[in-house]
């Protein structure tokens, strides 16, 4: 059997590619252009281990630090505790979406032998192998639809702390899917506060006019218009912390209740933790 070595390296790299993006938003985390490359290239190249003779114990170690490697570009140095997390959701997307398209495959009268660590595929063809890929992409992608719908129903209610100059608020928030709001400049996320609370916050600033943004919007029943808006230092949640926030004013602010005073409405997006972050 002849294997090109080109071939295996793009084959894995196109896996990791997948694995890695959807290890990300299973886990919560944005990654970035150039990490999810070189995350995909160090798939790409520890596909090339196959050909390695080794006793077990040694090939588990090296498939460990491969993963510890992997979500260390991927999601940066963390400690113990989440690298240990992030590298299982690595390990169970893995095997999500390999093990869905080797089933695929076998359902469509594969034969071939597993031997060392590798998959001999005599007659497998390129095409048939990208099919059962992409299948497999589109059942992992409906399977993280379903986590996150099922998680984002549990994570109606949060709490978030905003940081403006050198003064913080501990804010209730509620997290809106129908928050579509975005500054038109950066495409950021808008979260909504009430005319009091901004009043508040933006009291004793000397940047005022530095953080200031306007928001197109557009409301049902409503015409388009601008919505008056500031950038925070930080806003902080369980899991995260997001740099900058833009907050645009809407009303008084009681989005939960009359008794509530210091509310934010968040969309969803601002707030993607993945499954593993819960609410406190």
């Amino acid at each position: 059997m002849i294997i090109y070595s080109e071939y295996l390296f793009l084959e894995n790299f196109i896996a990791g590619w997948i694995i890695t993006f959807f290890s990300g938003k299973i886990y919560g985390r944005d990654i970035g252009k150039l990490r999810l490359l070189l995350c995909s290239a160090l798939c790409g190249a520890f596909s090339f281990t196959m050909f390695l003779s080794v006793m077990p114990v040694v090939s588990f170690a090296l498939k460990a630090l491969f993963t510890i490697a992997a979500v260390t570009i991927a999601f940066g140095l963390q400690n113990l505790r989440h690298t240990i997390a992030s590298a299982a959701v690595f390990f169970m997307i893995t095997v999500l979406y390999g093990g869905t398209a080797m089933a695929l495959l076998s359902i469509f009268g594969w034969q071939g032998i597993a031997s060392g660590q590798g998959l001999y595929m005599p007659r497998v063809t390129y095409l048939t192998v990208s099919a059962a890929s992409v299948a497999a992409l589109l059942f992992l992608q409906l399977c993280i639809s379903l986590i996150r719908t099922k998680r984002q129903a549990a994570r109606t209610l949060t709490f978030v702390t905003v940081s403006m100059g050198d003064r913080q608020w501990r804010l209730t928030g509620f997290i809106d899917s129908g928050n579509l709001l975005r500054e038109p400049l950066s495409g950021k996320p808008v979260a909504l506060v009430g005319k009091t609370l901004m009043e508040e916050m933006l009291d004793g600033l000397t940047d005022v006019d530095a953080r200031y943004a306007a928001i197109p919007f557009r409301a049902v029943g409503t015409n388009r218009g601008l919505l008056d808006a500031w950038r925070a230092d930080s806003l902080e949640y369980t899991g995260g912390k997001i740099e900058q926030p833009i907050l645009a004013v809407w009303g008084d602010g009681n989005f939960l209740s009359e008794e509530k005073e210091k509310q934010i409405l968040l969309p969803s997006e601002m707030l993607e933790r993945g499954i593993y972050t819960d609410v406190e």
